[in-house]
């Protein structure tokens, strides 16, 4: 999991995190750009955070999620990228048995 070529230039990205805001447990895979990164299969169970234990210079394409429903497994719609730096991302509700995983672009969260 995370396995990253070595000798590649110093430092690197953050490792992915990827919060499941949903009620139920999913899982998938994070996508990387290079034939040199290999990809992550990830699962989370529902109001966690999976981190990857490693990322390198790695860019991001594509964060698929299947979110397990009583009503059975849907596919979320996936976090697409030409290939992105950034590593924080969520899976969200947002409809009946609709998922989409998306980008975090803030941590703080609003109170009611």
């Amino acid at each position: 999991m995370g396995n990253r070529r070595p000798g590649g230039p110093r430092g690197g990205y953050d490792p992915v995190q990827i919060y499941n805001s949903t009620s139920f447990n999913a899982s998938g895979k994070v996508e990387y750009a290079s034939i040199f990164c290999s990809d992550d299969n990830y699962s989370v169970l529902r109001d966690e955070t999976w981190r990857a234990s490693s990322r390198g210079v790695c860019l991001v394409t594509r964060i698929t999620a299947t979110v397990r429903t009583p009503s059975g497994n849907i596919e979320a719609e996936p976090y697409t990228s030409s290939g992105t730096s950034y590593n924080q991302f969520a899976i969200i509700q947002v409809g009946v048995n609709k998922f989409q995983v998306t980008r975090v672009t803030s941590a703080t969260r609003r109170l009611k």
